[in-house]
């Protein structure tokens, strides 16, 4: 049942993942499978035995301060600490949460309304806006009804359930990009044509040890245009993106496997699809406004109180350093904006916190509260970001955690973002100065160093930073004072540091870090220990990376295109376009049989009746009442293709699902039966 708190919430989640668990911790679910269940509700492996990491799916970064105690409640009742994160995604994260308290965890945040559906896995992950939102001058239109849409319209859909990889969505209010949409699978940027509200679409854009900027998709789209665009794009992804090989599966691989123009091709015929498929809704679905400035007048980082386009009000940004909340300042504020009436609290990409709606008069004493709370105010210099590194990561190379409190961007207020490997979980690609972390061999010794990153902008129009020499990380903080405290020595009149690395390039930094970078042989015992631990450092390989999700079963996989196929032909039949239903029909019949094919492990590539009616009546010789009523289903449906009667149509839709059903109630009968292999000791390391 879905929760009247948030749609993203439906309690049956609940009840099914914790059968899940009881039969994973008995022996009776293939530990694979239930890595990808839990992945799915956002629930991660951590590098310690047992211990999960748990990720709430914030969209826009929202909460209520009502959250803010649900969040507080669900840390004291089911983690091992006293906190929980912030990440650069406007999620929430729990750390030291035990398999076994996970589905309680569960419950307890869906009673405060917070989901944690498709906050991991293979999915559209946790949808980003620009931290200005619904309140920015410069702003088209608040985005977040148009991150709400998009989120409700693809959870649980059955083309987004099992992905070849994770894909990531920003939405921007105005062409200044804030959201970062040159580094997303998919950016959208609110934008006019003539007066007429839309948007720009960047896409195939990513971070991580290959980062890629995005390519311009569509220069405008009309508004009500919006989600069968994004379905396209998603449509290309769940088709071409490589299921084998998981680091190559991200759509940024799709640009160079099709080129700029054979992407867009495919793009333009998915959408041909997906637009025809779609119902256009009467009205917009949020008010567009004139706004009186762009983008460009606008610091978007928050880093003191702003006024809003709404008259006497203002945003106030609260520093978290580390984007670390305990469960006391979790409650201290919560119970401080009820105290004030202010309901609009949000995280943001750099795992702060901005409160919404202050009134003019109240900001002098909303601010001395938050100090009580021991919150304050952004200063200069604190503008650090940092994923967990080797503290639960399971991929951590280095102490990224530890590294962070000890830099700072200056009284240039650079931003500086720590990545404890090579995934971008920091964004360090696109900061001032990024750092992420390696371990590097100097004279036979592993010495745990961070590579730079310099000059990067995520949005539109940025660039991703040129990569600097590596550094070892015990003079990390050495080597960005130098960069801040040259940057202001040699800079040009009101030239940014991005401008600034870009006019000197990477030949003028590896000279002027040669001395940090450069490595002797009586340097390395003071050099091969990292932040925060005594040991002689190593690259350690503990628990699993699940970055990188979990694939469905082939069989599953074909059922929820079976699935996505008779959506849309019922969307097709209600726009009287036979020809298309017919086709989706056709489609869910063959993957239908597929399926099981699969399970059978026969050749689950035979499609049409002539091949798949002998090969399943060969291997299912027990459902003759089944097999005769596909093989009718095919002949009607011959026969409708011919005549495009729209009187057939819904009748052949019933039937159609009557076999998917069929199809599914063996493929989950299958699923029950023990593995073969010995499940692991632990409960996370599938």
């Amino acid at each position: 049942m879905t929760n009247a708190l948030n749609s993203l919430i439906d309690s049956k989640d609940f009840d099914d993942y914790d059968q899940h668990l009881q039969n994973f911790l008995q022996g009776s679910l293939d530990p694979h499978r239930f890595v990808a269940i839990r992945l799915n509700l956002g629930i991660y492996a951590q590098r310690q035995d047992g211990m999960c990491m748990v990720r709430a799916k914030l969209p826009g970064g929202r909460m209520t301060p009502n959250q803010l105690l649900g969040f507080a409640e669900a840390a004291e009742k089911h983690s091992g600490t006293d906190s929980v994160h912030i990440t650069t995604r406007q999620d929430i994260q729990f750390h030291f949460v035990p398999l076994e308290k996970t589905p309680a965890l569960q419950r307890t945040l869906g009673k405060y309304g917070i989901a944690t559906r498709e906050a991991g896995g293979n999915t559209v992950r946790n949808i980003t806006g620009c931290s200005l939102s619904g309140a920015c001058p410069a702003e088209h239109v608040d985005i977040n009804a148009y991150i709400d849409l998009t989120a409700n319209y693809f959870i649980r859909h059955p083309l987004t359930a099992s992905m070849p990889r994770k894909f990531k969505i920003s939405f921007s209010g105005c062409e200044s990009d804030c959201a970062n949409g040159l580094v997303h699978d998919l950016g959208v940027i609110a934008t006019r044509k003539e007066g007429r509200p839309g948007f720009r679409l960047l896409a195939g854009g990513g971070l991580g040890g290959k980062p890629k900027e995005a390519i311009l998709l569509e220069s405008f789209i009309d508004e009500d245009q919006l989600i069968p665009a994004i379905e396209a794009v998603l449509s290309v992804h769940d088709k071409y993106s490589d299921r084998k090989r998981k680091m190559r599966s991200r759509i940024k691989f799709l640009l160079d496997k099709f080129g700029v123009e054979g992407f867009i091709e495919k793009y333009r015929i998915e959408y041909v699809r997906t637009s025809n498929a779609y119902s256009v809704e009467g009205r917009p679905t949020a008010e567009w406004r004139e706004r009186k400035v762009d983008g460009s007048q606008i610091k978007t980082t928050l880093r003191a109180p702003t006024a809003q386009h709404q008259g006497d009000l203002n945003i106030v940004p609260v520093s978290i350093p580390d984007g670390r909340l305990t469960i006391q300042t979790l409650r201290g504020l919560a119970d401080l904006l009820l105290a004030e009436g202010l309901h609009d609290v949000r995280t943001t990409l750099d795992q702060n916190l901005s409160i919404f709606n202050v009134p003019t008069d109240r900001l002098g004493s909303l601010t001395v509260a938050l100090k009580a709370l021991g919150l304050k105010l952004p200063r200069c210099g604190d503008l650090v970001v940092s994923c967990p590194g080797t503290a639960t990561c399971p991929l951590g190379i280095t102490a990224s955690r530890q590294m962070a409190p000890r830099l700072s961007g200056g009284v240039g207020d650079l931003s500086v973002r720590v990545n404890g490997c090579q995934n971008g979980c920091a964004n360090a690609t696109i900061s001032d100065i990024g750092l992420y972390g390696k371990g590097r061999r100097h004279h036979g010794r592993l010495v745990p160093s961070y590579t730079l990153q310099l000059g990067g902008d995520g949005s539109e129009g940025g660039s991703i930073g040129i990569t600097g020499p590596d550094i070892p990380a015990v003079r990390v903080p050495s080597a960005v004072s130098l960069l801040h405290d040259s940057y202001f020595a040699d800079r040009q009149e009101s030239e940014s540091f991005r401008d600034w690395v870009k006019r000197e390039g990477r030949e003028y930094f590896d000279e002027l870090l040669s001395h940090l970078s450069t490595v002797g042989t009586m340097e390395l015992a003071f050099l091969t220990r990292d932040h925060g631990d005594s040991s002689v450092f190593k690259v350690e390989s503990l628990g699993v990376g699940e970055c990188a999700g979990a694939q469905a079963a082939p069989a599953d996989k074909l059922l929820l295109d079976a699935r996505y196929e008779s959506d849309l032909s019922i969307a097709f039949a209600a726009k009287n376009k036979q020809a298309d239903g017919g086709e989706s029909l056709e489609n869910q019949l063959n993957y239908s049989g597929q399926a099981l094919l699969e399970i059978a492990g026969l050749d689950g590539s035979l499609k049409g009746e002539e091949q798949l009616l002998p090969a399943l009546r060969n291997a299912y010789p027990g459902f003759p009442t089944e097999l005769n009523q596909l093989e009718q289903l095919f002949a009607d449906l011959r026969d409708f293709q011919n005549t495009l009667d729209e009187l057939q149509l819904p009748a052949l839709i019933t039937a159609a699902k009557v076999i998917t059903a069929w199809a599914e109630s063996l493929v989950t009968e299958h699923n029950k039966r023990p593995p073969a292999a010995e499940v692991p000791r632990s409960g996370t390391d599938g």
